[in-house]
């Protein structure tokens, strides 16, 4: 069945690896090539940005999973690591999205304002469950989760269509795109694990943990190298080439 699938360590650890192992891979032989990147201030902040969260995201499943078997930690610490290496999943896009968005404000503003944001939707989603539960009783475990990933989609909304329009300019083109990419990547892995937690609780459908497993690879395999990659890619800079041609 997907559900003893997906709860394997073969799923939930061990394929989660391959992507981080082979970026890193990647990062060790091409660092120095001396690309620009869409936003030359934050080319820097990249290079110590990827390959420590590359790590983290090895770190974080097995951390959460196995070594806590391992070391027979039971409720409540295993439910507070796996919320605190949530958090620690959306500082990191928050902290990205801030610092490319305005690098001359530097990086510990960056994290103090990613620091800010991540608590939004935990405090919506411990809130709204509370409310729920209030008024139709006893939830499913996974419904916290669920409010969870939407109000992340929300929130990735508001920055998509608001918050990066009025910051990056037409100076910036190519940055509000790539930062827009960034934005709708995290939107496709929240939306997947809330039909995918939807079909579970309210169909039982067993295929919804099948589904489940293609955000899992875009939260932890493929984040990195994505912003990585997207950031260095030839098409923002010749986008800012012809912009520049143009005027």
């Amino acid at each position: 069945m997907w559900a003893d699938f997906y709860r394997s360590d073969l799923q939930s650890v061990y394929a989660l690896w391959v992507a981080p192992a082979f970026f890193l891979l990647y990062w060790l032989l091409s660092r120095s090539s001396g690309r620009p990147g869409v936003e030359p201030r934050a080319t820097s902040f990249l290079n110590v940005y990827a390959p420590l969260f590359a790590i983290e995201t090895v770190i974080d499943p097995f951390a959460t999973g196995p070594l806590l078997r391992w070391l027979h930690v039971e409720e409540p610490m295993t439910r507070y690591s796996m919320v605190a290496f949530v958090l620690l999943g959306d500082f990191r896009v928050y902290l990205l999205i801030l610092f490319v968005l305005a690098p001359e404000r530097g990086a510990a503003g960056a994290v103090v304002r990613a620091g800010l944001w991540t608590l939004v939707v935990p405090l919506f989603a411990w809130t709204a469950n509370g409310l729920l539960e209030s008024s139709f009783g006893k939830l499913p475990s996974q419904a916290i989760w669920i409010v969870y990933a939407l109000g992340f989609v929300a929130v990735a909304l508001f920055l998509e269509l608001r918050v990066l329009p009025v910051s990056a300019g037409l100076r910036r083109f190519e940055t509000h795109q790539y930062l827009r990419a960034l934005v709708r990547y995290v939107e496709l892995y929240y939306a997947l694990w809330a039909t995918a937690d939807l079909l579970i609780v309210l169909r039982g459908l067993d295929w919804g943990w099948a589904l489940r497993v293609i955000p899992n690879q875009l939260y932890y395999a493929f984040w990195v190298p994505f912003a990585y990659l997207s950031f260095f890619s030839p098409r923002y800079a010749m986008r800012e080439r012809s912009i520049h041609a143009s005027r």
